[in-house]
């Protein structure tokens, strides 16, 4: 019999096991929200399915081979260009499609393009019609061209000289579809005399391409087992052997699909299909031909059970010719990267759908363009709601993978001034001088921890008027953590004196500052200055050209030096305070931060001396940059007992070596703020709460989101976890972790 420690402890097991059962494991793929399978809960927040923006005609089926009817768009990439298939087809009469009403033959046709925008016709020379060749009609019996549809094969085993595949049904016996194979995409041939998919309806734009993420030939075609046109799949690894088809599953919604435009998504693990939606018993005002439609959007993970968003993706709208009889079909394969016409945008995806069918004088292609990922998103208004994700893991990015920040404009290099120009600028320079013109940032390793004693000090001159000027600080504007804030103001003018004021602020020990006519006084002395300011457990001195200015009136022994948000910078502030909020701008020599708190004696001799005559520095910790050495970036520093910490340039990027980047998009007044939760406990992971989470108001497609400047979120690699997604007035299109 089992123990009551046993019953519990087994019922804990059970617990865990059922909790983490289906914990689905990202890796570092990009997970976007066409689907709500990742999706746990939702509170004021919905799936917004987003539309795509009509651009222009990128192509119109205006020649003679050509015309009213013509459809079935498929589009790939081959090489340098693109390649576009399509049916060429006009009927002289209106009223009931029929082979008697045909002007002229069916024909499948080629166009290419180089930016998938401007399209032409190659003069293949195989086909004659009305006595030339000289045209962009490819060799195809009539007998398969009504939706004959090919494809490039990415089988790593397909051989060369069946590199391009296609399917059709048979005219003369529509419950089949054949296999074609050839070396070029134009001159092709039956890959069996015998039918390779059976037990269809195949009449409308049937499709097979290579799965390389399932290893196998995948189908999707009419089937119409009951009242609507619906769509069926199945599987081969071969392209001749294919699996009995199943139909599609759209948990229980009853749709009528005329083409499906299903296919693998490249940025992603998805399957998307873009079906136009029939209703089949509406006529529209003025139309002779009956049935309307929509263009439609719907996403799979497995290829055989699909979410269908039921409002429409791309409506008629007030093109006139998208309410005609059967248009709005999505060109199969047209999803293609092409430039925005924003100045420095990324680039968006451009899609392609028909209008202008069976009614019009000939079908237009109408390019239609979406931002990257940009289907559809998680969505707040301008009422705070909440996404909480299932559990999920992820992996961290491989050592090998791992990439430097890239370089940030606006965090300017420095220039080290040498030789006679810096003659009797400042004091104790030597050969070399720091100089700032515009605004920089220098960030000092291993400065965020430095126990409860700490000295910080610099040479300084020509330091400009009318805004504060940071020395070292670790300071942003958001709430929480110590801040560390050492920093001049001189007034603009003699009518402001009374304002000006050097300052050296810690919390939360309090804050040391001498100011007003006083400081005044000591800056008209001399052109250059030395300031330094010491902790000593909590209690904080701040001195001017090695004489104690001010001091504060708190002694609090139990706090650290420490800073939640990261190493102290020189010369600027932490993110999101402003670049140009209060930079060093002027001369610096001799910048220090000693890992101990030196004696009013020591300051005055490291202001009259410099700081290589007053320190031993081979046996001081902490951080000492001369300007003497040759290289100016990074600055070297000359403080050898712990180490050489050099100063490096940081980024506005909080960088790290994985990270959690979205794809997201806020008002300027929104926002979006993440929490990292323990899959097991549901609370937020230490250090990654909301709370912590700097606020993002952005439109990029690959944020990344930080807690209090930091970024890196390795150390939770493998572990199940759940993402809290705060918004307001924003979408959410995608996430991923990685760089």
């Amino acid at each position: 019999m089992l123990k009551k420690q046993q019953i519990f402890s087994l019922s804990l097991l059970a617990m865990a096991s059922t909790l983490f059962a289906d914990v689905a494991n990202l890796g570092s793929d990009r997970e976007l929200f066409v689907d709500n399978q990742m999706i746990e809960k939702m509170d004021n927040a919905e799936i917004k399915l987003h539309s795509p923006i009509e651009r222009e005609i990128t192509f119109k089926l205006d020649q003679p081979h050509e015309g009213n009817c013509s459809c079935y768009f498929t589009i790939f990439k081959d090489g340098d260009k693109y390649r576009m298939y399509y049916n060429g087809g006009h009927f002289a009469q209106w009223g009931i499609i029929g082979t008697a009403r045909k002007q002229h033959p069916e024909f499948t046709c080629l166009a290419e393009s180089t930016d998938g925008i401007n399209w032409t016709r190659p003069i293949l020379n195989k086909v004659e019609f009305n006595g030339s060749k000289a045209n962009n009609i490819v060799p195809v019996p009539a007998r398969w061209t009504h939706c004959f549809t090919p494809f490039k094969d990415t089988n790593p085993d397909c051989p060369a000289d069946e590199i391009y595949k296609a399917v059709a049904f048979d005219h003369g016996a529509p419950k089949q579809l054949f296999g074609f194979v050839s070396p070029d995409g134009i001159n092709w041939k039956l890959v069996s005399d015998k039918a390779i998919i059976t037990g269809g309806n195949f009449d409308s734009q049937n499709l097979v391409f290579y799965d390389n993420a399932r290893g196998l030939y995948v189908a999707y075609y009419r089937k119409s087992p009951q009242k609507n046109r619906g769509i069926a799949t199945a599987t081969s690894k071969d392209f001749i052997n294919w699996t009995e088809g199943k139909m599609l599953s759209y948990g229980g919604k009853d749709e009528n699909f005329y083409t499906n435009a299903i296919m693998r998504y490249g940025r992603a693990p998805y399957l998307l299909g873009f079906p136009m939606l029939f209703r089949d018993g509406r006529l529209y005002p003025g139309n002779l031909g009956i049935g309307v439609g929509d263009g439609g959007f719907m996403s799979s993970r497995d290829g055989e059970n699909f979410y269908l968003f039921e409002e429409a993706f791309l409506r008629p709208g007030l093109n006139r010719e998208r309410w005609y009889n059967r248009n709005n079909y999505a060109a199969w394969g047209g999803l293609i990267e092409t430039p925005t016409d924003i100045p420095g945008g990324n680039k968006e995806l451009s899609l392609y759908f028909s209008e202008g069918y069976f009614e019009g004088r000939e079908v237009n292609i109408r390019r239609c363009t979406l931002r990257i990922d940009g289907f559809a998103s998680i969505h707040a208004g301008a009422k705070k709601g909440t996404v909480l994700t299932t559990p999920l893991t992820f992996k961290a990015t491989p050592d090998n993978e791992v990439k430097e920040a890239p370089k940030d404009p606006l965090f300017t290099p420095i220039t080290i001034d040498r030789g006679p120009s810096i003659k009797g600028k400042i004091t104790h320079f030597g050969n070399g001088v720091f100089r700032a013109s515009k605004p920089t940032s220098l960030e000092i390793p291993e400065t965020q921890n430095l126990g409860k004693t700490a000295t910080f000090a610099l040479q300084t001159d020509y330091l400009s008027r009318g805004g504060e000027r940071r020395f070292f600080s670790s300071n942003d504007k958001q709430p929480g953590g110590w801040k560390a804030c050492f920093h001049i103001y001189l007034a603009p003018n003699k009518n402001q004196h009374h304002l000006s004021l050097v300052r050296f602020a810690f919390t939360p020990f309090g804050k040391a500052e001498f100011g007003g006519h006083a400081l005044e006084a000591e800056i008209a002395k001399q052109k250059n200055h030395h300031f330094a300011a010491t902790v000593d457990h909590g209690k904080i001195k701040l001195y001017m050209n090695g004489k104690l200015v001010a001091e504060n009136n708190i002694d609090r022994k139990d706090l650290d030096l420490n800073s939640s948000l990261g190493n102290i910078r020189f010369a600027n502030d932490y993110p999101p305070n402003g670049m140009v909020n209060s930079p060093f701008i002027g001369y610096a020599d001799d910048i220090l931060i000693l890992k101990r708190a030196m004696s009013a004696e020591e300051i005055a001799a490291l202001a009259e001396n410099g700081a290589e005559k007053t320190l031993d520095l081979a046996k001081e910790k902490g951080v000492l940059y001369t300007m003497e050495t040759e290289r100016a970036v990074p600055l070297i520093d000359r403080l050898s007992a712990d180490g050489q910490q050099n100063a490096t340039f940081p980024t506005r990027l909080p960088w790290g070596k994985t990270m959690l980047l979205l794809n997201c998009s806020t008002s300027a007044r929104g926002s979006i703020r993440v929490e990292l939760q323990d899959a097991e406990t549901g609370k937020a992971i230490l250090g990654y709460s909301l709370a912590d989470c700097d606020v993002i108001y952005d439109d990029s497609l690959d944020r990344i989101v930080s807690w209090h400047g930091k970024s890196d979120v390795s150390k939770l690699a493998g572990k199940p976890i759940r993402i809290l997604y705060e918004l307001q007035d924003a979408d959410i299109f995608a996430y991923r972790f990685g760089q």
